[in-house]
């Protein structure tokens, strides 16, 4: 399996990325958190700032990946995610760019949607996506790439379903569920 060739050190490097955009995340998460205590007259204006805040905590840039690690000097086409998950990253038709493409889809709609497509129970949202990031933190030092990659793909679908969305946003949800489940 393509995963079993990533080198320890690349594994290493994404852990260390995700770990750390994770617990940034975590603390990003409890400052939306206090705003919401302080005013909680604005719900809409802040579930649209959480949602774009949970999609921008998404761990999909490259240090975040060991075959990106592993390959990313320009051996893109030696890369084992590419060989199995549908060509190279930066391919129209490969899994990762439908996967950040649909992401994009729905953050431009997020942005520009209707108040009242966003949802009104932020906390719920907010411990939806403390509780994914804190059970990822807690797996992924014992994860080798294969596990790692499956659960990337876990926590993508746990903070998508913790969107503070509604109405016509759900359908691009629903999208970006689909192919994070494709993602690995």
């Amino acid at each position: 399996m393509a995963a079993a060739r990533i080198s320890d050190g690349s594994l290493f490097r994404a852990r260390d990325a995700i770990r750390a955009r994770a617990e940034e995340f975590l603390r990003v998460l409890g400052v939306v958190e206090q705003c919401l205590l302080r005013s909680p007259d604005g719900t809409k204006r802040l579930a649209r700032a959480l949602a774009l805040l949970e999609l921008a905590y998404l761990p999909l840039r490259p240090e975040m990946c060991p075959f990106c690690n592993e390959y990313a000097d320009r051996r893109c086409s030696e890369c084992g995610y590419a060989e199995t998950h549908g060509g190279t990253c930066s391919s129209d038709w490969s899994r990762f760019v439908q996967l950040s493409d649909a992401i994009i889809d729905l953050g431009t709609a997020v942005k520009f949607s209707d108040p009242d497509d966003m949802g009104d129970d932020l906390q719920s949202s907010i411990s939806s996506a403390r509780r994914a990031t804190d059970a990822l933190l807690t797996e992924l030092d014992g994860l080798d790439a294969a596990g790692l990659m499956r659960a990337k793909a876990w926590y993508i679908k746990e903070i998508l379903g913790a969107l503070p969305v509604q109405g016509s946003l759900d359908h691009l949800r629903r999208i970006c569920i689909r192919r994070a489940e494709l993602y690995w």
